[in-house]
């Protein structure tokens, strides 16, 4: 048997055979159908992985990881059913960091990313938003290059329309008013709502990343408003309190939703 006319999952099952254990793990993913070899090893770096692992050395956790990450196949457009989904959540829940690892995690997610006019924070990644000038925000706002944009506390954030890669799913991280206009164009988008187990673990984390006194009580008193807005549209609620577990419970959702668009509705 050889990775290249089998599926993946096959391939896993059988790592208890000598022969299948030995093949290395990138070989084996590189050998699939229309696999794209730079998207590859990339993603394996995302996961932490090394790329001439032997299969037979891979932990149960790392085989999950990869069926999760390439376990499906690679090369028809549309065939997962092009997905929307849409993770809110106040400020300093840790919603970019559960985004961050469902992208490393699934080499289908797209990230719409966002546009703001608000500078950088401490330790912020440069490419967590695309940081613009409030005139170049007003221009793209002007030229209908949003699908929805706010002005949030004092900045401006916006959606820009989406262009995934055919076949990826479009993921956004939004405001939870975001979310509702997100909504109202793909009525079918999985609304998933972050938030921290209480207001004193949003506090610390928000004081933890450097934010002043003002932009923590803002950020607060925001918070009840957005957890209201969250429960109107509604959103499915994830309490962040253990990351790993947080991160696998909104990928089942998403899992959950492929599976429920490939089917349509009655089926």
């Amino acid at each position: 048997m050889s990775a290249g006319d089998a599926e993946l999952v096959e391939v896993m099952k059988a790592v208890d055979d000598p022969a299948v254990g030995a093949i290395h793990l990138l070989w084996v993913l590189e050998s699939r159908p229309g696999a794209r070899k730079v998207d590859t090893r990339r993603q394996l770096a995302a996961l932490g992985l090394p790329e001439r692992v032997p299969l037979a050395d891979l932990t149960p956790q790392q085989v999950d990881e990869v069926l999760s990450a390439f376990g499906r196949d690679t090369g028809t457009e549309g065939e997962s059913g092009g997905i929307v989904v849409v993770v809110s959540g106040p400020g300093g829940v840790g919603k970019g960091t559960v985004v961050e690892q469902l992208l490393a995690r699934d080499h289908r997610l797209y990230l719409n990313r966002s546009w703001t006019t608000r500078s950088p924070r401490p330790g912020e990644s440069p490419d967590a938003y695309h940081f613009v000038t409030r005139e170049e925000f007003e221009q793209r706002v002007a030229a209908g290059g949003f699908l929805e944009w706010v002005e949030f506390l004092d900045y401006l954030q916006g959606s820009p329309v989406p262009e995934p890669p055919p076949g990826d799913d479009v993921l956004f991280e939004i405001d939870v008013q975001g979310a509702a206009r997100i909504k109202e164009l793909y009525p079918d988008a999985l609304l998933v709502f972050i938030d921290t187990p209480d207001r004193a673990e949003q506090e610390a984390r928000l004081r933890s990343r450097g934010d002043d006194e003002q932009r923590v009580r803002q950020r607060l008193a925001k918070a009840e408003e957005e957890v209201a807005r969250a429960a109107e549209l509604p959103c499915r609620v994830v309490i962040n309190d253990d990351l790993p577990r947080a991160v696998a419970e909104v990928h089942r959702m998403i899992e959950e939703a492929r599976v429920t668009t490939r089917k349509g509705p009655g089926r």
